[in-house]
């Protein structure tokens, strides 16, 4: 099929997260408990080697706990110890683990103050700690996303700090995104892994990822959710969605159904 040219569209580019799968990888062995310390003085600033932290007075903990919780994990102190996420929801610990950024973890206690053992493909990795919902603590170019599912199966309404990680669009089955995740057109030929959303084709929406998987938020005034198509395939669009046409923002053999 030619690539047909038409008019941009404006793609709404809010950064969020909608909710996770909470499915567990079975291979994690959750019984291990080994990666805990005793808290002390030196302690404290566990994680700063790791990245930003973040200590009690720059933390609002009433932000934090719009993600649940006692305590804010970000990097609040709780009387004599730390407040650690090591289950569904944070509370304070005399410990915390040593684990840095982006170390690879097997047990929800390995990770050092403001980190936590998130769930990937094969066992876990101590991420950053962030609430989407209030207090942003991630970096200039990364965004507060994935599942918040911890190495054991946590679920949990906390996520991680993480970069763009490009992937297909045409491709249910993406090894740059993590399991609960799928790709989304998040701007000008720009891809990014997202937790879909359930808002289906023809609904209104804000961002990419509050559509359905293998969909995106496309529209000028009032946003609503576009699958996304490929121009190489004969009948990649539904009859009732209209036929795959290219825009600005497409990446190379892509489209999007247009009635």
């Amino acid at each position: 099929m030619s690539r047909s040219s038409v008019p941009l569209l404006a793609l709404l580019l809010v950064v969020a997260c909608g909710d996770d799968d909470g499915g567990a990888d079975a291979s994690v062995d959750a019984g291990r408990q080994d990666g805990a310390v005793v808290l002390d003085a030196s302690l404290a600033d566990a994680g700063a080697d790791a990245g930003p932290s973040n200590d009690a007075a720059a933390v609002d903990a009433g932000e934090g706990l719009a993600c649940g919780g006692s305590c804010d994990p970000r990097g609040q102190r709780c009387g004599d110890g730390l407040c650690v996420l090591t289950a569904a929801e944070p509370v304070c610990s005399l410990g915390a683990g040593l684990g840095g950024l982006g170390d690879a973890c097997e047990v929800t206690t390995e990770c050092s103050a403001g980190l936590a053992c998130f769930r990937r493909r094969e066992g876990g990795v101590c991420g950053r700690i962030c609430c989407p919902w209030g207090g942003e603590t991630c970096g200039e170019d990364e965004h507060c996303g994935g599942t918040g599912v911890l190495v054991d199966g946590s679920v949990t309404r906390y996520r991680e700090c993480l970069a763009p990680r490009a992937c297909d669009l045409l491709r249910d089955d993406n090894t740059a995104c993590f399991p609960g995740e799928s790709c989304f057109l998040v701007g000008e030929r720009e891809t990014d892994c997202r937790v879909p959303g359930e808002v289906p084709v023809g609904g209104a929406c804000e961002r990419p990822e509050d559509c359905q998987m293998g969909t995106t938020c496309v529209g000028l005034f009032e946003s609503t959710c576009v699958r996304v198509c490929s121009l190489l395939r004969e009948g990649s669009c539904p009859a009732s969605e209209g036929r795959c046409v290219a825009y600005a923002q497409s990446p190379p053999d892509t489209g999007l159904c247009t009635l």
